[in-house]
């Protein structure tokens, strides 16, 4: 920690004034009470002023670096006591020889000074008792500062783990069943093995370098949810269908990288799975009062929901993420009727 008087320039500018003026007050105000002449005066607390600066800017280092500690309280109090009065005589001392070597002769000011003692001390203790005070404030600052710093430092660090973690929750059953997809197709339709497989590779691409970052813009992760669900159609075919609604001023806004997959890997999973008939997968977008809205359904039978309840991993991974990203800005809510699963999300706009 550096001396907080030569932190920068504006501090010792501060430092030098302050102790400028705290001696012309004590000449001015001795002045209108003694018979002494101003010039004397000025030039005695003009000295003694800056033999208690000096004294004031070496106090730091004994009290930054506590080299003297021993033990309890009221020891240390002592010896700090002790140690200032030694330090208001030395300067009270030094200040006395100056005066006398520049009043030679002046025996009535020699008088003043001898009188003024007990002023001069009191005054030293008050002083010295402040910029101590000011010393262990400063360093009291900066160590809630410190604390602070470390502790932001720290909740960044555990929340990149956590939305690391939370980002590298990637469905394996999907890679695994693509590949089989691109296994069967090979000799049967290798036209439609090759797409689905070049199809993969950018999906499995974009999935690995999103996880690098925190945030995708909302372009880049509906062409890769499309990439996604267009693997997936070629292993439904006409049981599954999408449409997508974006505005197009929505699509430049960033969201958390990997958000919005789980919610199309649920609808494949609750959705397309348990039905015989199509189902459709609606994806709408818009920007309102200063927010994100996302809205994702899909067809949904809510018997069989009831018989294959999932245990929701996919929804609080999200609403996790959400929570780590945005705080209490953002929400997730889901719904069901008519037939329909539907999840908004609502995200701050930066």
């Amino acid at each position: 920690m550096v001396h907080p008087v030569f932190e920068n320039h504006r501090s010792r500018m501060i430092f030098a004034c302050a102790w400028l003026f705290l001696a012309m007050v004590q000449a001015f105000v001795v002045y209108a009470f003694s018979a002494q002449g101003f010039g004397y005066l000025f030039i005695d607390y003009m000295v003694y002023n800056l033999m208690l600066a000096c004294c004031t800017l070496a106090a730091w280092y004994p009290i930054r670096f506590g080299s003297l500690k021993f033990g309890s309280w009221f020891t240390n109090a002592v010896f700090y006591s002790v140690l200032g009065i030694a330090i208001l005589l030395i300067c009270v001392t030094v200040c006395f020889l100056i005066m006398l070597l520049i009043t030679w002769g002046d025996a009535s000011y020699l008088r003043f000074m001898l009188l003024s003692l007990p002023w001069r001390m009191v005054t030293g203790v008050l002083l010295l008792g402040i910029s101590v005070l000011i010393y262990f404030l400063h360093i009291y600052t900066q160590k809630l500062k410190e604390k602070a710093d470390n502790e932001i430092r720290l909740y960044e660090v555990i929340r990149d783990g956590e939305l690391n973690v939370l980002k590298s929750q990637i469905n394996p059953h999907f890679l695994f069943n693509g590949l089989n997809s691109v296994s069967a197709m090979i000799l049967s339709s290798p036209e439609q093995a090759r797409e689905m497989l070049a199809a993969l590779s950018d999906y499995l691409r974009y999935t690995v370098l999103a996880t690098k970052r925190e945030l995708s813009s909302l372009q880049d992760e509906m062409e890769n949810i499309e990439r996604y669900l267009s693997i997936e159609k070629l292993r439904f075919r006409e049981k599954l269908s999408y449409i997508f609604d974006i505005k197009p001023d929505c699509l430049s806004e960033c969201i958390p990288s990997m958000l919005l997959l789980p919610l199309f890997e649920n609808a494949i999973k609750h959705g397309v799975y348990e039905r015989i008939q199509e189902v459709v997968i609606g994806a709408r977008a818009w920007k309102e009062a200063n927010k994100l809205y996302v809205e994702i359904d899909n067809d949904f039978d809510e018997e069989q929901a009831c018989e294959r309840k999932g245990s929701g991993t996919g929804l609080k991974n999200i609403k996790e993420r959400l929570r780590l990203t945005y705080g209490h800005l953002a929400s997730i809510d889901t719904k069901t009727g008519e037939g329909k699963f539907i999840v908004k999300l609502q995200i701050p706009l930066k």
